[in-house]
């Protein structure tokens, strides 16, 4: 990713919010050396496919103290209090860190054992809301065609991803997608909708009920996009699994993932599967358990089993169920 400035977007015609970090991008480039101006990093909404990352700035070890530098790095221009990464994890048997960072984004995605299963995580940090982004087939909402999410996460040049919700055969929960409402059902699943600053705003299920409800709610929050699954995890530190929930066979053992807010535009992605031979699978409650062992405050369940997936430096990152 790129300052908009330098995004060819930018010559196509931007939005007045994009033109405006343009100009602000070429003052703090004029007046480098004498005053600081930071710049903004903005992806215009309606462009699906990012910059492409720098090559250079990805980076992989074995040796957890190899991240010692970037991480400092990453903190000091993220302004990361704290991260969830610590030299300290003991890393999956014959794995390895990976990393990427530039100006824009920072990503530190691992393997560990936890009890008898295997978690994947991927912390990231953000410089602007933009960068985070959903995609769906063909940027298109009742798309018929299929595709791995490898491939979608590649096509976008996507530097982290992981898959959400293999909606195609569900016809429940509310679906906002570049600002637009796609589906309008409050009522069946909790949402999560992410708003223009980048935050998860967790909606149980039957609390906005009609279309003109969820309408309203869109404006008021300015919301960019949901996901559609559930249940929320864990709320201020509090678990929400419900005892029964229409879907992803909560209570049933299968691979597991979530998506977690650690601060303002710094997140973190956990898959939790089943790898030789630490191959134990879990219930969403005992997935959230875990995760409040850890200290996690903010989970939202994303759809698990085979769609369990994980993306990150070019590369399916976790062990998919059934292969």
């Amino acid at each position: 990713p790129l300052p908009v400035g330098e995004h060819d977007s930018m010559r196509r015609g931007e939005s007045g919010a994009a033109y405006s970090a343009h100009i602000n991008n070429l003052v703090s480039e004029a007046l480098e050396g004498l005053v600081a101006i930071p710049k903004e990093y903005v992806l215009a909404e309606e462009i699906a496919i990012a910059p492409k990352p720098r090559e250079d700035a990805f980076g992989a070890s074995a040796d957890p103290q190899d991240t010692v530098a970037v991480l400092e790095l990453a903190k000091e221009r993220f302004g990361m209090d704290s991260s969830f990464w610590s030299t300290e994890r003991q890393l999956f048997p014959d794995s390895s860190v990976h990393w990427y960072l530039d100006d824009t984004i920072f990503s530190i995605t691992w393997k560990e054992v936890v009890g008898n299963s295997t978690f994947s995580f991927s912390e990231v940090a953000i410089a602007h809301p933009s960068q985070f982004r959903r995609y769906l087939a063909e940027d298109t909402f009742g798309s018929a065609l299929m595709y791995h999410p490898t491939d979608m996460a590649a096509t976008v040049n996507a530097v982290t991803a992981m898959s959400a919700d293999f909606y195609k055969y569900r016809t429940v929960g509310s679906v906002v997608y570049h600002g637009q409402l796609y589906r309008a059902d409050g009522k069946t699943l909790d949402a999560c909708f992410v708003d223009s600053g980048g935050k998860l705003n967790f909606v149980p299920r039957g609390t906005l009920n009609t279309e003109e409800e969820l309408l309203q709610y869109i404006e008021d929050h300015d919301i960019r996009f949901s996901l559609c699954f559930g249940p929320i995890m864990l709320e201020d530190g509090e678990i929400c699994v419900p005892k029964i929930y229409p879907v992803g066979e909560i209570n049933e053992i299968y691979a597991r993932c979530c998506i977690c807010q650690l601060d303002e535009l710094h997140y973190l992605l956990v898959a939790a599967n089943g790898q030789y031979p630490y191959t134990k699978q879990m219930t969403v409650r005992q997935f959230a358990e875990r995760l409040q062992e850890m200290g996690i405050r903010t989970a939202y369940s994303l759809d698990g089993g085979q769609t369990a997936t994980m993306y990150a430096d070019h590369q399916l990152f976790n062990a998919v169920e059934f292969g």
